[in-house]
């Protein structure tokens, strides 16, 4: 793999390059130079796309990426969508999972590695009403819980909770049930589904996985061939990455009109409520009391983790941290400043059942 210093080079030092040039029209005897196409990652996030992709989007729509003199192909990822499998097929492919995913899919021999964070915590969660018994995850047990069958997150909370009769229910991606059923508890995103829930008139509370103690980053993986063959690729997608945060952070107007148009799901008075709750618990940047930064990457919690998921029974053995992560396109690496702007907006008021999208 290329130097630190040489990533940073390739980085800094390539402007655009540009698809070939036509050839001169038939009959002379000269033609337009020709330089070579940009290369092309295929980059598949993990749902629909939506506000939390929106640095993604964000890179692609200004051109940032093509700036830096790569292609990106951005591909909708969504549920059993398998995403460490289909980055592990694809010597061009990167992708985003939870951390702990990474360590599984190491240890069953798939090529992929963590090239950089995401989100500096995982924002899954446990939704409940707002007027409902369950205060703690303690409170969980004997009763139904709407999430994926097999997240290493329930085995945790069973562990440190004493959790021994709850019951794993189907989640549906949608908060229908969880408004019919004053009982019905289930996974989800708190920069999402208390947002469609209360439109719906229930208002509802988050217990955050991550105060728990298991605490993954959410992230970025890429095809170890990639990292090792064309790592100043994965450099320029990071720094690309990066600078489409702080651009859909400094103005999030246009990518949600983006977003409108090509994801159904969508609308814009979710999609402010989805920003102003990225930017409120500091996903993308973390605390900077802890270190923590956009894209910075700590490899003792990444070690931690390993420990976890070693104890929890998840993984087998113990691996090698260069396995599963690296360090070595994170913004300090690249010589990017990780400062993101101030909030676009600082409230998003809830929709009741009457009101219209705003």
């Amino acid at each position: 793999m290329a130097t630190l210093l040489g990533l940073a080079l390739l980085v800094c030092g390539c402007g655009p390059t540009t698809t070939p040039s036509p050839v001169a029209s038939k009959g002379t005897n000269t033609s337009a130079p020709t330089t070579p196409a940009l290369p092309t990652l295929n980059f598949t996030h993990d749902w629909v796309p939506e506000p939390e992709h929106g640095g993604y989007y964000a890179a692609s729509l200004i051109g940032i990426w093509k700036e830096l003199g790569v292609n990106v192909n951005v591909l909708t990822g969504g549920p059993n969508s398998e995403i460490e499998k289909r980055v592990a097929l694809d010597p061009y492919g990167l992708g985003i999972v939870r951390g702990d995913a990474v360590f599984i899919a190491v240890e069953r021999g798939l090529p992929i590695i963590a090239v950089n964070s995401y989100f500096q915590h995982d924002p899954q969660g446990v939704m409940v009403r707002a007027d409902s018994p369950v205060k703690t995850f303690a409170d969980l047990d004997d009763r139904d819980l709407a999430m994926q069958v097999g997240a290493p997150w329930l085995l945790y909370l069973q562990k440190k909770y004493g959790l021994t009769k709850i019951r794993v229910r189907p989640v549906t991606g949608s908060v229908a049930n969880f408004v019919r059923d004053p009982n019905w508890i289930t996974q989800a995103y708190p920069t999402s589904e208390p947002y469609y829930a209360a439109k719906k008139g229930v208002a509802a509370r988050m217990l955050q996985i991550s105060d728990s103690g298991f605490d993954p980053y959410r992230v970025i993986i890429a095809n170890k061939e990639l990292v090792t063959k064309h790592p100043e690729l994965v450099a320029k997608f990071s720094l690309g990455a990066y600078r489409g945060w702080q651009e859909y952070f400094r103005d999030p107007q246009p990518i949600h009109d983006h977003l409108l148009k090509i994801s159904p799901m969508m609308e814009m008075g979710g999609m402010r409520f989805s920003y102003v709750k990225l930017r409120e618990l500091k996903l993308v940047e973390g605390d900077p009391a802890k270190g923590e930064s956009m894209g910075a990457v700590s490899l003792s919690r990444w070690e931690e983790l390993g420990k976890i998921l070693l104890d929890l029974g998840v993984i087998k053995q113990h691996l090698a941290l260069a396995e599963v992560v690296t360090d070595a396109f994170t913004p300090e690496k690249l010589k990017l400043d990780p400062t993101l702007p101030p909030p676009f907006w600082s409230d998003a008021p809830i929709l009741t059942k009457q009101s219209t999208n705003h």
